[in-house]
This record gives structure tokens, C-alpha cells and sequence, in this order.
């Protein structure tokens, strides 16, 4: 084949490539953001428990039995 074919083909097979693993990382640093977001309540009274003395009695008034859903 010639050099011209090359010169043509090749840059199609690889762009293609490079845009897809760009999507993949981007979706991917994504899903970790909105992980980052989630804050488990369960985990957050218990560390209020934990801390100090003003920390531990809002964690004792946030009882979880209390809150509505």
C-alpha cells in the first residue's frame, strides 16, 4: 500500500481510540466526585459521639428513631 494510505488511515484508527479513553475518564472522575458528596449519616452521629462535649449532645438529640423520612 502506499504511504498516502497511511498518512489517511491511521489517523482515523487513533483518534477514535484517544476520544474514547478521554469519555472513560471523564465519567470516571465523575462517579468518584458524586461519591465524594455522599455523606452517610450513620457514620457522621457516630463521630459526633465521639468528639467533644458540645458535638457529642447534638449527635445524643439526633436521634435517628426520631426523624421523619
Amino acid at each position: 500500500m502506499s504511504f498516502e494510505f497511511y498518512i489517511i488511515v491511521i489517523p482515523f484508527c487513533i483518534i477514535p481510540v484517544f476520544l474514547v479513553s478521554l469519555d472513560y475518564l471523564n465519567q470516571r472522575s465523575e462517579l468518584k466526585e458524586k461519591n465524594y458528596n455522599i455523606v452517610d449519616f450513620d457514620k457522621f452521629v457516630k463521630r459526633k459521639l465521639e468528639g467533644d462535649v458540645v458535638d457529642s449532645d447534638i449527635a445524643k438529640l439526633l436521634d435517628i428513631d426520631k426523624i421523619a423520612a
